[in-house]
């Protein structure tokens, strides 16, 4: 009796163990059952008229910087500027110590001294030679010596006017004047520091630096993608650090040398500076004005990487496909494709961070750029 009762029960049991056991095959199909195509927004990138400026950036420089030396050496006697100084061409910036040089002059003066009574004797001797050699009281190698007396006095004199004139020179050199107008703006040596000439070179040799800040230049790097638009005296505006207003300006020098790594053009633009309140060393950036020209734009959110390595994905086919490209950004939500994409192609907007090339896609278009 028991028997017979169990036989029921064991099947009942059974079958429940079977809808248990099967439902987790089920759960597991159901997750690897394929997904459908990935949704993804598009936009079909187009030319459009760009009217950007091209912009490029760098430092401010003077027109001229020199380290101001001496033409002649000696220890630095007085300096008359101090650093911050607007200085004239012409006007004196330091001294250097002037009692050597007083006293070589005044030697050189002495010398021409005796070298003109010297040579006034050798015209006075051959001036009586000479009278008395028709009569023939002198004999022709007498008057041949008294010639030779007077050419030697004669050049003796001429050498020492020449060396007279070399120390009053260099008497005047012991006063370094400034080569043009600028701004002193460091001081090298004290008063009482030995300086060497500048031609001798040596541990000092220069005491002060100078500026030339009239005209002052921006000296900008721009992409060299923009080589063939840019244009001697295209206008353009320069902004500089510390001021609110920009300034006016005209591409005066384009570097034909691309520089291998970043791949940057060197510009510079003259800017007038007449109450010298622009410094170099300011940063400075560039907007240059040039013709509208058709560009391929796209959002910057359609961009994977940075510009030395960057990429998108287009749709074809239904499916995702990578791209590498070459950009430049026109601002901070726009870049300018420059190699990798052609118009008419769909391009996926916010690529998620997963998306595979070649992975099935269904795209969502847009129109306009975002």
């Amino acid at each position: 009796m028991l028997a017979r009762r169990s036989v029921p029960g064991l099947l009942a049991f059974a079958l429940l163990l079977a809808s248990c056991s099967g439902g987790e095959p089920a759960d597991e199909a159901a997750k690897e059952a394929p997904q459908g195509p990935r949704e993804v927004q598009t936009l079909v990138a187009r030319t459009e008229l760009l009217t950007e400026p091209v912009k490029a950036f760098g430092t401010i420089a003077a027109k001229q910087s020199s380290a101001i030396g001496a033409l002649v050496e000696g220890p630095v006697e007085r300096i008359f500027v101090k650093v911050g100084d607007r200085v004239s061409r012409g006007q004196p910036l330091f001294r250097i110590r002037q009692v050597d040089y007083q006293r070589n002059v005044a030697e050189a003066q002495a010398a021409v001294d005796l070298a003109t009574a010297q040579a006034i004797e050798a015209e006075r001797r051959y001036d009586r030679v000479i009278a008395l050699a028709p009569k023939g009281f002198v004999s022709k190698a007498q008057v041949d010596a008294v010639e030779t007396q007077l050419a030697v006095a004669r050049a003796q004199k001429a050498q020492a006017v020449a060396a007279l004139g070399t120390a009053r020179q260099a008497l005047g050199d012991t006063i370094t004047r400034a080569p043009y107008n600028g701004v002193v703006t460091a001081r090298l040596v004290d008063e009482g520091v030995y300086l060497n000439n500048r031609f001798a070179g040596g541990s000092q040799s220069a005491a002060l630096e100078l500026q030339e800040l009239g005209t002052v230049a921006a000296i900008v790097n721009a992409p060299q993608e923009y080589v063939a638009m840019l244009r001697k005296d295209m206008p353009a505006r320069v902004y500089i650090e510390g001021f609110d207003e920009p300034f006016e300006s005209v591409v005066y020098i384009i570097n034909d040398r691309v520089d291998p790594e970043s791949r940057m053009v060197e510009l510079r633009l003259p800017i007038a500076n007449s109450n010298y309140r622009i410094s170099s060393g300011l940063a400075a950036r560039a907007e240059i004005r040039i013709p509208p020209d058709q560009a391929l734009i796209l959002p910057r959110t359609a961009i994977l990487g940075d510009s030395a390595a960057a990429h998108l994905f287009i749709v074809r086919d239904g499916k995702a496909r990578r791209r590498d490209i070459r950009f430049d950004s026109i601002d901070l939500d726009r870049v300018r494709i420059r190699s990798g994409l052609t118009a008419g192609e769909e391009v996926i907007l916010d690529p998620p961070a997963t998306l595979r090339d070649g992975e099935p896609v269904k795209p969502r278009r847009t129109t306009g750029t975002q």
